[in-house]
């Protein structure tokens, strides 16, 4: 597990960013838009400290092994033990797709007062349960080729993506393909069916909770 840390003495708000299925926030967050600022440098700009989670398995991390929710959302606990939290006014954890659950845990933990979720991805039915091997190994031509030509570019009318997208993209996580555990990225698939439970009890949730789904979200 590597929390990549940007953060300012000055700073009262805390962002804490979780992957996306298997590439790390910093592929999402962290790449240069085209004015030559990255995401969380507007972050920081506006006196947000950030933080971007890659778990075991994901980006920099250089542990690799399988896990389910829980023990990722420890991951997010081992992870705040490094940052003086009493600090902040907020703290905002970020979960995308896959990282829902995850992000719901640590709430219900009561480590974060606020929630993002984006795409949020619950699963209960049986329908989408999967049997997996221990990695889930993809890259950018797959992705380019599963997840963007044959959905993406289908379901979208009009490109939406920044030019020079993937390069920026590569700059960042630096290798054209990779691989994570599987079962962290069919959590969302297989762990309520496997336990008959989610992890979390969302009556003890109390905090805030935005979640924004994408009017071109497809497996939210």
């Amino acid at each position: 597990m590597v929390a990549h840390q940007y953060l300012k003495p000055e700073h009262k708000h805390l962002l804490f960013i979780l992957p996306g299925q298997s590439l790390s926030p910093r592929a999402f967050w962290d790449f240069k838009l085209p004015e030559g600022f990255t995401h969380v440098d507007f972050f920081g700009a506006a006196g947000i400290d950030v933080v971007l989670l890659d778990p075991a398995g994901y980006g920099d991390s250089e542990e690799y092994f399988a896990y389910d929710r829980i023990q990722y959302a420890e991951q997010i606990q081992f992870a705040l033990n490094d940052i003086d939290i009493s600090k902040y006014k907020s703290k905002t954890i970020l979960g995308f797709s896959t990282s829902t659950a995850p992000a719901l845990i640590a709430a219900n933990w009561g480590l974060f007062d606020k929630v993002i979720i984006l795409s949020p991805a619950i699963r209960t039915d049986k329908k989408y349960y999967k049997k997996h091997d221990l990695d889930f190994e993809t890259g950018m031509e797959k992705l380019k080729k599963e997840r963007i030509a044959k959905i993406s570019d289908k379901l979208i009318p009009v490109s939406n993506k920044l030019d020079g997208w993937e390069e920026a993209v590569l700059e960042v996580i630096g290798k054209n393909t990779w691989k994570v555990p599987a079962q962290v990225v069919n959590d969302i698939n297989n762990y309520y069916v496997d336990n008959n439970d989610h992890g979390f009890n969302s009556k003890e949730i109390t905090c805030p909770i935005l979640a924004i789904l994408g009017e071109y979200d497809y497996e939210s």
